[in-house]
């Protein structure tokens, strides 16, 4: 269910409650962050005449603006209100009406349109309070207030009025009463004054000298030293008090970036290191009001920001890079944000060498992600590509005398630094990476799987050389797909040509090869992107192509099964929605299955829970022809009927097409009763995805006529048949290439 949730009625539950409410003179109320103290005379509440005294917390007046506890006013009046913890959101509808709040933000989605609050919802002591009058009169409720000692709110459905003795009059704009005193904070240590503040010096950080690649690796035959300091903080210590790090941000240039670190008070230090692809702050005497991964806007140097509580005191945030980076590290001049800037950084030191475990190129500093490396067995050479690097100056080394390596040569070329490693003239090598101590060490090696060809590029291939007995024709082929990974069973085992071992590949499309010898042999393909498998036989050679989806299949369909494991969506009559989602998904695919060669993927196929955005970026990344999320709704026990919910475009109707088409066929299959097609530029897994995309409400769980149907054999067949002829005439008559 996206649009609304069970109605509970909590009328009569809340007269049961003997746990006494909170009604004093004066109450502690936490919101935004800091603990208030609240001394305005307390407000009584009536909903439709009868005083209602909420549990947990009363209302309360904020700027001037009355806030009352959402689910307990609205609920016994006939609305349902909804809180979604995946989008922080409320969503509260009322007879037509949906109003969609988020906490402390001002605009609100009223019935399609942005209108603006002038004092948001809040959450107050872990209760969400929204503010009672404009939400009342916008979804049809009556609204009344009386000022004076009495100091009280009346609720009612449509214009009921109240029967008290005082005289009600409309809820005016309240003469503001005191502000909510903040509590009193702790008396801080002392700022220091302007001319007492302490000197920041930039000061380089160097890797430890045992990290150095120098001293990190045995057996180097050459050495080049560049710059070491890719890292450079200017920020001194200060005594301040704690504060809390509530935002973080990147913005990207084409030749920098600079990430941002705000907290709301001064920050009293920070400590900051630089190793193995990533930039780590410790943000002393703080509390981490952020979530676990921050996303950032593009740019050409930090994949994700990460951040942590790492002990009691300490904020810890770490920055993964994407490419090489020197980074300046320093605090505004408040204190209160951290900026570091990044920039091209110059490599600090490459060598070549042999060890125990054989030939290496080694390149200081530098981790496998902020790399690219690609392998050319024609040309014999492998070739490094550093992002956002430069050198002191160029680096050739020539007749290295190698049992593999023959020359290796450094050059800027753009904004990057190529390493080039040429090979022995008609040497048969492969490569493996390994991180020494902070420092990624290209090593070659003869080939592990010395009967397998892999040729990278827009058609990825791998050929097998196999025995004499092998049939092409037992092979099987398993794509798990939302793991990005290739299944390709050999259907014998073949261990006498292919040797258990990963291949390193890391290219764009493919991570590693990996062999298994058991029963059969298999060979386990990690995928950087999601691929189909074409299979062919050339001479004594099977040849395994990656093909993107499209190129294999003339039609997809991505089928959503809605909520799943921790998110259950609405339940009740007997019925949870995340199981009869799934169960009508995988009827809904088993028919399309039987009666079209349309190739289904999915989003779920279990009790799991994929994030909203997952659900589309997968689909996106399949570049699939249409998504289709299959829901069902809740609402009250007269709500009825099937809706089928579209994304609104100008420039492509087809979502609106489809929804029509999807409902028409349910209707005249399932009988239900006609809510028509809805537009919901809303919804996250529609606006989301970039192919055409509708959402399915087959019925009401909160229904039990309807969530009778819905524990039917015979409807839920009949309802996957609607919605698998629907797909298949989508196919038919709309353009999807």
């Amino acid at each position: 269910m996206q649009k609304t949730t069970k109605k509970l009625v909590l009328s009569t539950v809340i007269a049961l409650i003997s746990v006494s409410p909170i009604y004093a003179s004066s109450m502690e109320l936490t919101y935004d962050g800091k603990k208030h103290q609240y001394t305005l005379p307390p407000i009584a509440l009536y909903i439709n005449n009868n005083e209602v005294k909420p549990e947990i917390m009363p209302p309360v007046q904020i700027d001037g603006r009355v806030l009352v506890p959402a689910r307990e006013v609205f609920e016994p009046l006939g609305a349902a209100v909804e809180w979604k913890s995946y989008e922080r959101k409320i969503y509260v509808s009322y007879n037509e009406s949906l109003m969609i709040l988020e906490p402390d933000k001002d605009e609100v989605w009223l019935d399609g349109e942005t209108v603006t609050l002038d004092v948001p919802a809040k959450i107050i002591n872990g209760k969400i309070m929204v503010p009672l009058r404009f939400i009342g009169e916008n979804i049809g409720l009556s609204v009344k207030w009386v000022g004076g000692d009495e100091r009280a709110v009346y609720v009612a459905e449509g214009s009921t009025q109240p029967d008290q003795g005082a005289n009600p009059t409309p809820l005016p704009e309240p003469t503001p009463n005191p502000e909510p005193t903040p509590e009193p904070e702790p008396t801080p240590n002392p700022e220091p004054l302007p001319e007492e503040k302490p000197e920041s010096v930039p000061t380089p950080v160097l890797p430890a000298v045992q990290n150095k690649l120098e001293n990190a690796v045995d057996g180097i035959k050459q050495f080049y030293q560049g710059d070491s300091n890719s890292l450079i903080v200017d920020a001194a210590t200060a005594p301040y008090n704690m504060t809390t790090i509530d935002r973080a941000s990147v913005v990207g240039g084409r030749y920098d970036a600079l990430c941002m670190i705000q907290a709301s008070t001064p920050i009293t230090g920070i400590e900051v290191s630089k190793s193995e692809g990533k930039v780590i702050i410790d943000i002393a005497n703080s509390k981490n009001n952020l979530s676990g991964t921050v996303q950032v806007a593009s740019n050409n140097f930090v994949k994700q920001m990460r951040t942590s509580q790492f002990n009691v005191s300490t904020t810890r945030v770490v920055l993964d890079l994407t490419s090489g980076a020197e980074a300046l590290v320093s605090l505004s001049e408040d204190r209160k944000e951290i900026l570091v800037q990044l920039s091209q950084e110059t490599l600090s030191a490459l060598a070549v060498g042999e060890d125990l475990k054989g030939e290496y190129v080694g390149i200081e500093g530098f981790a496998p992600s902020q790399m690219q490396v690609k392998e050319d067995v024609e040309e014999g050479q492998i070739v490094v590509i550093l992002l956002n690097t430069r050198l002191k100056n160029d680096v050739e080394w020539k007749r290295i005398k190698g049992n593999y390596i023959d020359r290796v040569y450094a050059t800027e070329v753009g904004n990057n630094v190529e390493i080039t490693i040429d090979m022995q003239e008609g040497m048969n090598f492969t490569h493996t990476i390994d991180m020494v101590k902070g420092n990624t060490l290209v090593r070659i090696d003869k080939p592990l799987f010395e009967f397998i060809e892999y040729t990278g590029g827009y058609s990825p291939t791998f050929k097998l050389t196999m025995p004499g007995r092998f049939d092409i024709d037992d092979v099987e082929v398993k794509d798990l797909y939302r793991e990005k990974k290739l299944i390709i069973d050999l259907g014998d085992n073949y261990s006498e040509v292919f040797s258990d071992g990963v291949w390193t590949i890391n290219d764009q499309t493919v991570k590693s090869l990996t062999v298994e010898n058991r029963t059969t042999t298999r060979f386990i393909i990690d995928e950087q992107v999601i691929k189909a498998v074409n299979l062919k036989q050339e001479g004594d050679k099977l040849v395994v192509e990656l093909v993107k989806p499209k190129e294999k299949y003339e039609q997809i369909i991505v089928l959503d099964a809605g909520h799943g494991g921790k998110d259950g969506g609405s339940s009740g009559n007997g019925v949870r929605e995340k199981d009869i989602n799934l169960t009508q998904t995988l009827a809904i695919a088993k028919y399309i299955e039987q009666n079209s060669d349309i190739k289904i993927y999915f989003t779920r196929e279990d009790d799991t829970y994929p994030e909203l955005r997952d659900r589309t970026n997968m689909s996106n990344e399949i570049e699939a022809d249409m998504f289709i999320s299959v829901h069902n709704n809740s609402h009250n026990a007269t709500s009825k009927g099937t809706e089928v919910l579209y994304y609104p475009s100008t420039t492509d109707t087809r979502s609106k097409v489809m929804a029509q088409i999807a409902l028409e066929h349910i209707l005249a299959e399932c009988g239900t009763y006609n809510r028509g097609i809805k537009s919901r530029p809303d919804l996250v897994v529609l606006n989301t995805s970039k192919m055409p995309a509708i959402l399915l409400e087959g019925a009401f769980i909160s229904n039990p006529t309807e969530a009778s149907l819905l524990k039917n054999e015979t409807f839920n067949a009949n309802y996957a048949r609607a919605v698998g002829n629907a797909v298949i005439e989508m196919f038919a008559t709309l353009s999807f290439r």
